[in-house]
């Protein structure tokens, strides 16, 4: 299981070793559980001092008693991470070569600027989605600028737009431009024959439970859809990026 201790690290303060401690009986916490504290701090280069220290630090009433409780939570978390399966079963729906050539876009640019676009219900997920690529190390812009379009001064190559309709006049307006100035075109729209989707290089077909609810007065769960997928295919793609890495640190 994948996880992120520098939050953690920072909010309790703790020291390198302290983290890289902590890190290791994560990633080990089955065989940690058989283990002293000397044979660990001898493992990880550190004193039986140090490893008390930290479980104090993180708010346990020592070693032991900080294995037991870092164990039931990643034990917590497997079955969390299994109970999203029952939320996500409709992506199977999605063309498994739709998804492979959405993972090697934004392996293509990762280096690269990515504009995201979309309006009215669909700009809080552009938010989210760009945010999220921030994080993980993309260098994303969300703009429904038409100039930024169609000068691409900045200089992006790939652009992602969001759109339950597929036809939302000033989303469909960027994404023309973008396919004028040869730019890669990721969309997610509700309609499979529209415009957007049409124009794409890759387009997710994304479930719209109301096709003629254009204000969203009743319940649509389109944009949850769209997050999920978003949250699905971002893991896709930092799993292949990590074992890329990997990979190319054996060779």
């Amino acid at each position: 299981m994948k996880f992120d201790i520098y939050k953690i690290a920072d909010n309790y303060n703790l020291t390198e070793t302290e983290r890289q401690v902590l890190e290791y009986i994560l990633k080990n916490i089955d065989d940690v559980l058989d283990k002293g504290v000397r044979e660990i701090a001898h493992i990880n280069y550190t004193s039986a001092t140090t490893i008390i220290r930290l479980s104090k630090k993180l708010g346990y009433t020592g070693y032991v008693d900080m294995l037991y409780r870092l164990n039931f939570i990643m034990k917590n978390n497997e079955k969390n991470q299994n109970r999203t399966s029952d939320i996500t079963n409709f992506i199977n729906e999605i063309d498994k070569d739709v998804i492979e050539n959405f993972i090697k876009t934004l392996i293509k640019h990762r280096q690269d600027i990515i504009y995201i676009t979309g309006t009215g219900f669909s700009s809080p997920i552009v938010d989210f989605f760009c945010r999220k690529m921030l994080v993980l190390g993309f260098k994303c812009i969300k703009t429904n600028s038409y100039g930024v379009y169609d000068n691409n001064e900045i200089g992006g190559t790939l652009v992602i737009g969001i759109s339950k309709s597929g036809e939302t006049d000033s989303v469909t307006k960027v994404i023309d431009y973008a396919k004028k100035n040869n730019l890669d075109i990721i969309t997610f729209t509700g309609k499979q024959n529209s415009h957007m989707a049409e124009v794409a290089s890759i387009n997710f077909n994304i479930l719209d439970d109301k096709e003629l609810d254009d204000r969203n007065i009743t319940s649509n769960y389109f944009y949850a859809r769209v997050m999920i997928v978003m949250e699905y295919l971002l893991d896709k793609v930092m799993n292949r990026l990590e074992k890329v890495k990997q990979e190319n640190h054996y060779i």
